[in-house]
């Protein structure tokens, strides 16, 4: 009986909804005519597939104080609006700015709007009147983040203006805080030890990422010339009309104390700061894990230049980084990169207070809807929208690779320098390394292109054996034969077929470096 009437009431839930989110629609359509309302549910269409890094336009102006003050309904609706805003998560703030800058379908407003907003609504005497005074909350919140000079810019800038010793410097102080607690673990296999004693590695581990969670790293580190933590120690200051109502006791007794200023602090504070703080951590820790490691010998077809000199691999790096993360297969989002990254999954770990509360890997890279992924109208789980932090994710992406690429880059073209010249044609026998063993990041990447070049000087001995016996390969694809099928260098590179054509070119390179000098110019290969 309890079942039905409970089923009943979430069904009359559910109408009313429907039906206020459809006046807004009719609202909507006609202020901005039935033409541009079509587009703007196609356009929210396109939003919940995550295609958008930026705000899609101007924040629409709220409301002045002189006019809030006015208007009952308008202070109802921005109470409203404090309430619900208490705990936004990162896919809702997606959702918040498209509606402050205008989009006003009702998908949208569907997933931007809390729990109050429909409540108050149904009970409003001026819906139009509640819904700008709730809209003005969402307007000024958005504004504190993503408007002109707000958190994101200041983050954004911060991490563009590096200069490549302080990238350096950032991306080398990180990994190692990072690596203190991963200690070469892979970031890819989650911590299961419900069922069995917690080993000390497992504990450091979970740790650390609950840590980066609450407390990260860019919540305790200055980022190049600033003298305070990028995060962690935001106070709003801006408008903030909590306080600014003539509403009668009764009226705001149900709703109780509320804080827009108070909000926006816990956003950005807990909610992106954490968000910031873990997926930036323990992705440059997997970058590096699964990236440069002697395991992706396709690496050594990344470098985007030939040159030995800083200033050209640098500018050349810089200008090609986001396709050289395409190059690498890395995340494009920041869903994406939280689905992979696996660690950041701690409700199976011993340690866990709260397990259905702490899979981080799922609440980053899915919808949540009481603790469980929400699934769409086409069956398919959803993935958080990341909006306006997209741009962030790929800034950090890109300061973490630069200087990786730049290093990795000059060590290897100074070798095949040497190769070229006539220094280097037999095996240094260098040593696997290991980022456990080296003084510091860069040292081992360094000695990263150092093995896997030296991995790869039968090449160069083989190419010179074969023009001193007059049977060079004399094409690319006479390469790849003898690549295919003779043992002898076939066993250099077992896989060279699933190699992609920049790797393949390298090798082929170094087959040519001891005769290209005799080749006809359309018979050299060529290195970017």
């Amino acid at each position: 009986m309890n079942k039905a009437s409970s089923s009943v009431n979430d069904s009359d839930t559910r109408s009313k909804q429907q039906k206020i989110l459809s006046m807004l629609g009719l609202m909507t359509s006609k202020v901005l005519g039935e033409n541009t309302y079509a587009k703007s549910s196609i356009y929210s269409e396109r939003i919940t597939r995550g295609l958008r890094s930026f705000l899609p336009g101007p924040l629409q102006p709220s409301v002045s104080l002189a006019e809030f003050k006015m208007s009952k309904p308008m202070q109802m609706g921005y109470l409203a609006a404090a309430k619900d805003l208490k705990h936004v998560s990162i896919d809702q703030f997606n959702y918040m700015s498209l509606w402050a800058t205008g989009d006003d379908d009702s998908s949208v407003v569907n997933r931007a709007a809390g729990t109050q907003f429909s409540e108050y609504l149904s009970q409003s005497q001026a819906p139009e009147k509640y819904v700008v005074g709730y809209k003005t909350a969402v307007i000024q919140f958005v504004r504190a983040i993503a408007g002109a000079g707000g958190v994101v810019f200041r983050i954004n800038s911060a991490l563009q203006n590096l200069d490549l010793n302080q990238q350096r410097t950032l991306v080398n102080q990180w990994f190692d805080h990072v690596n203190g607690y991963m200690n070469g673990a892979s970031p890819f296999k989650a911590i299961n030890n419900q069922t069995t004693k917690p080993s000390a590695i497992d504990e450091t581990i979970a740790t650390g990422v609950a840590r980066e969670i609450s407390d990260g790293f860019l919540s305790n580190q200055p980022v190049g010339n600033d003298e305070q933590s990028l995060l962690g120690n935001y106070s709003y200051n801006e408008d903030d009309f909590s306080d600014e109502h003539d509403l009668p006791k009764m009226m705001t007794d149900a709703i109780g104390k509320v804080s827009l200023t108070e909000d926006i602090n816990l956003f950005v504070n807990n909610t992106l700061a954490g968000m910031v703080n873990s997926l930036g951590s323990i992705g440059l820790y997997a970058l590096v894990y699964a990236k440069f490691t002697q395991n992706n010998p396709d690496l050594v077809g990344a470098p985007i230049t030939s040159a030995a000199d800083q200033a050209t691999v640098l500018a050349k790096t810089k200008a090609a980084v986001e396709a050289i993360g395409k190059y690498l297969n890395l995340p494009q989002s920041g869903a994406d990169l939280a689905e992979k990254l696996a660690v950041l999954n701690l409700s199976n770990a011993g340690s866990a207070r709260n397990a259905k509360h702490q899979n981080y890997q799922l609440r980053y890279s899915r919808v949540l809807e009481n603790d469980r992924p929400q699934v769409n109208d086409r069956g398919e789980t959803v993935k958080v929208a990341y909006g306006i932090f997209e741009t962030t994710h790929q800034i950090l992406q890109n300061v973490f690779l630069t200087p990786l690429m730049v290093q990795y880059t000059m060590s290897r073209n100074q070798l095949l320098t040497q190769i070229a010249s006539g220094q280097y044609t037999t095996s240094r026998q260098v040593i696997e390394p290991s980022f456990q063993a080296a003084g510091t990041l860069f040292d081992y990447v360094d000695a990263l292109a150092r093995f896997q070049v030296d991995q790869l000087i039968g090449l160069v001995e083989r190419g010179k054996k074969d023009d001193d016996g007059m049977s060079a390969a004399g094409s690319f694809s006479a390469f790849s034969h003898l690549m295919r099928v003779y043992p002898e260098v076939k066993s250099i590179n077992p896989a060279y077929a699933e190699m992609t054509k920049a790797t393949k070119r390298v090798y082929y390179w170094l087959y040519q470096s001891s005769f290209k000098d005799h080749l006809p110019e359309d018979e050299q290969i060529k290195l970017n």
